[in-house]
Parts: C-alpha cells; structure tokens; sequence
C-alpha cells in the first residue's frame, strides 16, 4: 500500500502538463502543510478524520508514534525537483523516484537472494533500475536516463536516509551534468 503513495507521483508531471508548475507546486505545498498540522494535532492527541487513519495505515508501528515525516522528504523531494530543473529533466527525475524506489522493494522483498547491503538484494536494483529506466526513457534520451537511473537507483541501494527526497533531486543533477556536453553555449 505504501508503495502506491510513490506510484501516485506520476501524477505530478501530468498535472503540470494540465495546469502549470505553479499551481502544481502550490498544490503539493497546501497539501504538505495540511498534513504536517495533521500529523501535529494527531501527536497532541487530535484524530482529523480521513487524513490521520490513513496516515496511521500507511505507517510502521515504529513511525506512528512520533512524527510520521516520510510524506514528507517524498513531497519535498518533488517540490524541490520542480524548482530546480527544467521541465524534461524534473518529470524524468520524479518519474524515476516514483517507480524506482517501490518496485526495488518489492521485487528485493519477494525474489531477492543477493543481498549486496544490509536488506538491499541485487534482484531490487536491477528491477528498481531497469523500471526508472524504461520510464525516464519516454521523457529524455536513453544515456541521460540512464545516468538519472543509474544515480537515483545507487542512492536507494545505498540506503541514504530518506531516499524520497534524495533521488529525484540526484537523479536531475546527473541528468543535467549528462546533458551539459551535449547544449551549446548561449
């Protein structure tokens, strides 16, 4: 279930398309500070109904008795990807966030049997890989998603602490020094 909330980030690049990056960024940040206040109140003992059982579903026993904070580094992550990089490069990125991480831990979880760190299996790389490839593939070339992939899938394996925030915005780094050989100077 946890994994369809990173899913449900391929949303962002098509709301974009429909509305703008303003008011997608506008609308990620209301919802990021609902939640937070949320997530306060539920901590001081208040239930809002809807967001807190949910947000208690999709937490582990260790998240839910403090401050559930990782919709929050995946949120961010986003926010700040679309700040930062152009368009192409931002949907590449969270596209890459959004699929890589979940099927790595799925895949990892069910038919991994080479651990390279700690729980992480060479099975879930290489699926979390090949799977933020093929997706970034529809929106960039194949070598700069490649390198997005490569980058974003290296900071899931590696375990960074929170990898919701850190891979889109590794992802769109690398993606952007991937293509600066390639862009003429103005």
């Amino acid at each position: 279930m946890r994994k369809i909330i990173h899913l449900s980030a391929l949303f962002v690049p098509i709301i974009c398309e429909l509305t703008s990056k303003s008011v997608t960024l506008i609308m990620l940040s209301a919802v990021t500070i609902i939640y937070a206040l949320e997530e306060i109140l539920r901590l001081k003992g208040r239930r809002l109904p809807i967001i807190t059982p949910f947000t208690l579903r999709m937490s582990t026993v260790e998240e839910s008795g403090g401050f559930v904070i990782r919709p929050i580094y995946l949120a961010l992550g986003i926010i700040l990807t679309l700040l930062i990089y152009p368009n192409t490069i931002a949907y590449s990125s969270i596209c890459i966030g959004a699929v890589g991480d979940p099927v790595a831990a799925i895949v990892g979880r069910r038919f991994g049997h080479r651990h390279i760190i700690r729980r992480k299996t060479a099975e879930g790389f290489a699926a979390g890989l090949a799977t933020s490839f093929s997706v970034a593939s529809l929106l960039v070339s194949p070598f700069i998603a490649l390198v997005g992939a490569t980058g974003a899938m290296l900071m899931e394996l590696l375990d960074v602490p929170d990898d919701n925030l850190t891979m889109p915005i590794v992802a769109g780094a690398l993606m952007t020094a991937a293509l600066y050989p390639f862009t003429s100077p103005v």
